[in-house]
């Protein structure tokens, strides 16, 4: 159910590391089953963050219950992306939804 797309104006060189690497830090960092993780990817989407079209990427995350340590978890993903991709933390957003779970569609029915 946690569920993670990341965008990034940049080209990914090796897009299943990063896939591998981002699904591990999300179950840790938000303390779910990796079995449950999905993450999506879009590379090289035109973006623009402070007027400037430097390397940046953001960061969608949605499921059923936030972590509690929203700040941790923040850490936790931007140093992903800087580990992967090289990109400063400052030119990261991250959007944090919980979602309710009856808005949360898996396998023919909702949790």
């Amino acid at each position: 159910m946690p569920y993670l797309n990341i965008v990034t104006n940049q080209a990914i060189a090796d897009e299943a590391a990063l896939l591998k690497a981002a699904s591990q830090t999300v179950s840790k960092a938000a303390g779910k089953p990796e079995s449950y993780v999905m993450i999506a990817l879009e590379a090289k989407s035109s973006m623009s963050m402070a007027g400037s079209d430097a390397p940046a990427a953001f960061l969608d995350y949605r499921a059923l219950g936030l972590p509690t340590d929203r700040s941790a978890f923040s850490h936790a993903l931007c140093s992903l992306i800087n580990e992967q991709l090289g990109i400063a933390g400052d030119r990261i957003y991250i959007s944090m939804t919980d979602s309710e779970r009856q808005n949360w569609g898996w396998n023919h029915g909702t949790f």
